[in-house]
């Protein structure tokens, strides 16, 4: 026994102390192990099996002689081996999931383990493609490099492109296009930094999953779980590393660990400290969250193709956006003959608040904007086509855009934004406004912004007097912000730089504005001891009130109906206080929700808008496509009051495959009447966002996932179902903005099934995600209950009344058209219309 002891340790190279120790250390290893069999038995899909293994490349492994660590190896290997056979037919089937992983070879992180343990000396018996852990670390610095010099090379490009005149030229239609997505230089210079991580992500994909066979769905789903590195990890601080460690940024930007106090009665400009847990949860400059996850045709950044077919083919691109729109949508007047404008201009307000897609600007010179078809509708040169373009191919046969020979309609793809996670992975998209229902639209989404829109004195926000009327403030940089001619030079600026887009939303911004001033005069009488910043914060807090409101008591139940509204726990209280916030609950804003599912807001707009005198008589006719971004309408006499009676006395169109001309091929018109189509571009941005196609958010819904066009019949109509049958190869290939567009209104609401989830959703994680939402008790920032009740007789109604210039009568419901149940009556009826006594707010020294 003694001599075989003594040949085992001889074999082991220790003495018997030392083989003492490392027979403890070897028990250890193996409880460690059997305990790594468990997790690996239990996993049910094959991305818990690569978070397992993950897990345990983790887990320190004691310093042992080459035989035991030979052993030790084996059985690791082993085990791995094992699992992998006996349970990989069961992986797969996960509910959770929206596609199902084949189990055919190990992932990529078990090849990572078995490579870093298997010894050096055997490393020329590993398969080819086995991926050694300190390999991906490599890998993983080495794609940072790439993405690096891949986006400082494009500075000589871009150069080039700006000495040639390649950038968009003021008052065009895609002048237009880029004030409505405009980026703010904070929102490029994170996206540059969101650009570096996706084109490392993309090096990562060839280096790694290409070797490994993975599909471009696995290889994103596996880059997720890469993070970015961080100047800790590294030790290291040379300029260049710092540049590559962009983990420290995106921890920076969505820090857990941001200073925030319990205590703060007022909300911060860009969202930031709603959730003490959760800081950044909702914060401006950071991505739309998920539902689905999204769908590249290479994993990362490229269009989906047709499902049915071979990649990398240009036959199996998606039918042109352009091409789409023409054959599903139509040109044609069929008005809702119930609801008013007014309800369309709310839906944009508030998708305005939640919402906003910057575009991007050159990667190296922020000052430079980008074109991707030329003046003419042409397509450029592929000298001259920047990275970020993905243009609209217009067919030769257009029904419009033939006539001036275009064959190019100019797209720029989003800005992209960091992971929430700080991970490799497919682009996400940014939201540059703060995701929470804040009245940001009108006070801005950065501190910064909000400072330059007040006055500093009684609690104001700034304003021009003309004509005695208060109208928003000039814009500084009027050239920029609207599409001006010499006879038209008036251009605002207001929270959102949207505010000129048409005359009814610059309406909307002024009587805001109108009503924050009027609140915080009203304030001063009652509280003259208050100073500017309360009266401010106190008015402020009062007016995001009311548009949360406005918003649930009659907004939402009329887009998705008030059977559904009260089913899904959308209703808000009448009386008493609501403790419906949960710390829980991330309130951002799904990129489903910004990019397909509120602009159903299109169907609803109307090109003549219409000017009502005080007998609700039309006074004069104004053309929507002359309009865009030109808003000095506004102070002609009585156009004011005009363009508010018309929001509530004309009708909205219906939600439906129906929309204005003005918006489908003259949006944004210059001189030579030509414009652009809004729901090419909308449909484009629903593939640049990478949103998976129509029928997988049925299916997310609750709806019967289809297998053929004809199992569409129960939520969209035949001859719809014709012409998605001619438009695209299979169910799976619909775009979502067409498939939710074309679905009946389900109820007594505006909109089908899928739409409704999604915005049902959305809204239902708005209030309960938001701290500050103001039905709510025991938070510093609730009102008094005396308060709320007062909140709760706001309508917009009494905001048209309290704040146009002379309108002397309104209907209660202005979403509403007046009728014997909704009839005019005076503005000064405040039984009638409601109105908050401010009384309540009144505070002793």
């Amino acid at each position: 026994m003694a001599l075989m002891d003594n040949k085992i340790r001889r074999s082991l190279h220790c003495d018997k102390k030392e083989c003492a120790q490392n027979l403890k250390q070897s028990i250890k290893v193996y409880d460690s192990l059997k305990s790594t069999t468990m997790d690996l038995m239990k996993a049910k899909t094959k991305a818990e099996l690569v978070l397992t293994a993950n897990d345990i490349v983790k887990k320190p492994i004691p310093v042992l002689p080459g035989s035991l660590k030979m052993a030790i190896t084996t059985t690791v290997l082993g085990i791995i081996l094992w699992t992998s056979l006996q349970f990989g037919a069961q992986i797969g089937n996960s509910p959770h999931e929206v596609q199902a992983f084949s189990m055919f070879r190990l992932p990529v992180s078990l090849q990572s383990f078995v490579g870093w343990y298997a010894p050096r000396a055997h490393a020329a018996e590993q398969r080819p493609g086995l991926v050694q852990l300190r390999d991906i670390e490599e890998k993983i610095a080495s794609s940072l490099r790439f993405g690096t010099d891949s986006v400082d090379r494009m500075s000589r490009m871009e150069q080039n492109l700006v000495s040639s005149g390649v950038n968009v030229r003021e008052g065009t239609p895609m002048h237009g296009q880029l004030i409505a997505s405009y980026p703010t230089n904070e929102a490029l210079g994170h996206g540059r930094d969101a650009h570096i991580a996706l084109k490392a992500s993309m090096h990562l994909s060839h280096s790694v999953c290409y070797l490994n066979d993975f599909s471009s769905d696995e290889c994103a789903r596996f880059l997720t779980m890469l993070k970015l590195p961080k100047l800790s990890d590294s030790g290291e601080s040379s300029e260049k590393q710092q540049q590559q460690l962009l983990g420290d940024k995106c921890a920076a930007q969505h820090s857990a660990t941001l200073t925030c106090s319990r205590s703060t009665k007022y909300r911060s400009a860009n969202g930031s400290c709603n959730h003490l847990t959760h800081p950044s949860w909702g914060q401006s400059l950071t991505g739309y969250r998920r539902l689905l996850f999204p769908q590249y045709s290479d994993g990362i950044q490229e269009p989906r193709m047709f499902s049915i077919g071979m990649p990398k083919n240009k036959q199996n691109l998606l039918p042109s956006a352009r091409v789409v729109s023409t054959k599903m949508a139509a040109n044609a007047d069929l008005p809702d003959n119930v609801k008013t404008l007014a309800l369309m201009q709310w839906t944009q307000f508030v998708e305005h608040d939640l919402t906003h897609t910057p575009i991007n600007k050159m990667f190296n010179n922020f000052d430079s904007s980008i074109m991707c078809c030329d003046h003419e509708g042409q397509d450029l040169m592929p000298r001259h086509t920047h990275p970020a373009c993905m243009p609209i191919e217009v067919p030769q046969n257009d029904p419009f855009y033939s006539r001036r020979h275009m064959t190019c309609m100019n797209y720029v793809r989003s800005v992209t934004a960091m992971r929430p996670d700080c991970s490799f992975g497919p682009a996400e998209q940014m939201n540059q406004v703060s995701h929470y229902l804040d009245g940001s639209m009108i006070y801005g989404s950065t501190e910064e912004k909000s400072r330059s829109l007040r006055t500093f004195s009684h609690g104001h926000l700034k304003h021009d007097r003309k004509n005695g009327q208060m109208f928003l403030p000039a814009s500084s940089q009027p050239s920029k912000h609207c599409q001006l001619s010499p006879e038209s030079q008036a251009c605002y600026e207001s929270g959102d730089l949207r505010v000129n887009g048409h005359p009814h939303l610059t309406v909307m911004h002024t009587l805001w504005l109108r009503e924050h001033n009027r609140i915080a005069d009203k304030l001063q009488t009652l509280n003259p001891h208050w100073g500017d910043e309360k009266l401010y914060q106190e008015a402020r807090r009062i007016v995001i009130a009311e548009i949360q409101h406005i918003t649930f008591s009659e907004w939402l139940p009329l887009v998705l109906g008030q059977r559904y509204t009260k089913k899904s726990g959308l209703e808000v209280k009448q009386s008493g206080f609501s403790t419906e916030f949960s710390e829980n609950v991330d309130p951002s804003v799904t990129n489903s929700f910004a990019t397909a599912a509120l602009r159903f807001v299109h169907s609803l707009m109307e090109g003549n808008l219409r000017l009502i005198n005080e007998d609700r008589e039309v006074n004069h006719t104004l053309r929507l496509n002359q309009h865009f971004n030109r808003p000095r309408v506004l102070e002609e006499p009585g156009h004011f009051d005009g363009l508010v009676r018309g929001l509530a006395t004309q009708n909205s169109q219906k939600s439906d495959m129906t929309f204005t001309e003005d918006i489908t091929s003259l949006l944004y018109q210059d001189s030579d009447n030509y414009g652009l189509d809004i729901i090419s571009l909308d449909i484009q941005r629903g593939r640049d966002h990478g949103l998976p196609g129509y029928n997988q958010f049925r299916r997310m819904c609750g709806l019967q996932q289809a297998e053929n066009f004809d199992d569409f019949s129960t939520e969209i109509s035949q001859n719809m179902i014709r012409k998605l049958r001619e438009m695209y190869r299979s169910v799976d290939d619909v775009d979502l903005l067409i498939g939710g567009m074309a679905e009946h209104p389900k109820d007594d609401g505006l909109l089908g099934p899928t739409f409704r989830c999604i915005i049902g959703e959305q809204f239902a994680r708005t209030r309960k995600g938001d701290r500050y939402f103001y039905d709510l008790k025991n938070q510093p920032s609730s009102f008094t209950a005396e308060q709320l009740q007062e909140i709760r007789k706001v309508s917009l109604s009494r905001v048209f009344c309290d704040n146009s210039d002379d309108v002397s009568s309104m209907q209660p419901q202005v979403f509403h058209k007046p009728s014997s149940s909704n009839s005019l009556v005076s503005c000064r009826d405040a039984t009638s219309i409601p109105k908050a006594d401010l009384t309540a707010w009144i505070e002793s020294h």
